[in-house]
């Protein structure tokens, strides 16, 4: 009897030890999970999980978000996938692919971009970034969604942002605040996402 005692006890331990195991993935900043970008208005890593069953590489060495000859087809599975997986937009509309890396299949960045607004929106709408390594999706550059966002630059493993925002009695046609630019960089592990700045408090906490 002690003896059968011993053996479920050894088998407990070993349980748990690989159940620690498969909880500890990377997270930006250094910390282990599979979170990518920063929480709004800060460097925070967010709560956005990487999507199951959208991190699978496509054929020839194509990032999984390529289609037509395009390192970012915005109609490729993957991607609908993502923007099933950031949520609906205000008053329950759809998230839709507005644009996104523009390089052809052969010169794609380590990090890959799709700029998403709202169906039917404008401007002052949601709009969100979503970020992609060659496996898959990585999460929004923020938690919430912004207004008045774009992209206006990349690099191979960065993407920059500008962000704007209404300020005093601005038409909802014209801010007036910002532009702040955040560059979101992917890290060595080709998963970490780090912005190198706060993102604005005027856009992710808005009055």
């Amino acid at each position: 009897m002690k003896k059968l005692a011993g053996i479920v006890a050894l088998a407990a331990a070993l349980a748990l030890t690989t159940a620690c195991q498969d909880e500890t993935t990377p997270r930006p900043g250094g910390t282990p999970t599979t979170a990518a970008p920063a929480a709004p208005g800060s460097a925070q890593p967010s709560d956005t999980q990487q999507p199951p069953g959208t991190t699978q590489a496509a054929g020839g060495g194509a990032p999984a978000t390529a289609g037509n000859g395009k390192c970012v087809d915005l109609k490729s599975p993957v991607v609908t996938a993502a923007l099933g997986k950031i949520g609906p937009s205000v008053s329950d509309a759809k998230f839709v692919a507005y644009s996104g890396t523009e390089a052809a299949v052969g010169s794609c960045p380590a990090l890959l971009w799709v700029l998403a607004d709202t169906e039917g929106g404008t401007a002052s709408s949601p709009w969100h970034v979503l970020l992609f390594n060659h496996a898959g999706f990585l999460g929004t550059a923020t938690k919430k969604w912004t207004s008045y966002t774009s992209v206006v630059g990349s690099t191979d493993r960065s993407v920059r942002v500008e962000y704007r925002w209404l300020a005093h009695s601005d038409a909802s046609c014209c801010p007036t605040g910002g532009p702040v630019d955040v560059t979101l960089t992917l890290g060595a592990d080709g998963h970490t996402v780090t912005p190198d700045r706060d993102f604005p408090s005027e856009v992710t906490n808005p009055k």
